[in-house]
């Protein structure tokens, strides 16, 4: 019955790929900070079409708390800290964001709303503690996870270095999809 295999290939290609952006939702809680005793929330959705500012207010207009600004990035934007930041997303992110970072991976196709353009200002005007953040704690509304319980401390700080090289791609290039980016 081919028919049958067809649709247990399309089941298991289905789980995969979801499983790889990791579901619709994000289980892991943020830590309460000690003085204050707040809760960290996962930042909202983005929305490209918003205008945005260049200051702290940007992250805090994307729900980023003030802690997530204050964070210092302790790893080195060496080549290795780079070289590993990709090897990382490509095992954990390309499904979604695509293998350069567009938003138009494989699994993009259906998310709604559709990954982030990593390489859009409001993405990269972010500071890498807001970065670590949105790895950290996901964004609620999206099928961004939190990667919190996945990929250690460290490797996280690894992938924001990674990503700050999509900012020195050209901006207004065209895309091979066709797409000014």
């Amino acid at each position: 019955m081919p028919a049958k295999r067809y649709v247990i290939v399309l089941f298991v290609l289905v789980a995969l790929v979801l499983a790889a952006c990791g579901g619709a939702t994000s289980t892991s809680e943020p830590p309460v900070s000690g003085e204050g005793e707040h809760e960290a929330a996962a930042a909202p959705a983005h929305d490209e079409s918003e205008e945005y500012v260049v200051d702290e207010m940007h992250a805090e207009a994307q729900g980023l708390p003030e802690e997530a600004l204050e964070l210092e990035n302790p790893i080195a934007a060496t080549e290795e800290s780079i070289a590993r930041g990709r090897e990382i997303y490509q095992q954990s992110c390309a499904s979604c964001h695509g293998d350069e970072g567009y938003g138009d991976g494989p699994a993009a196709a259906g998310l709604d709303p559709k990954p982030a353009n990593l390489h859009a200002g409001h993405v990269q005007i972010l500071p890498d503690g807001g970065l670590f953040w949105i790895i950290t704690y996901g964004v609620e509304g999206t099928a961004m996870p939190a990667w919190e319980n996945v990929l250690s401390e460290e490797d996280r700080w690894h992938v924001v270095n990674y990503l700050r090289t999509f900012d020195e791609v050209e901006r207004g290039e065209t895309h091979e999809d066709g797409d000014s980016h």
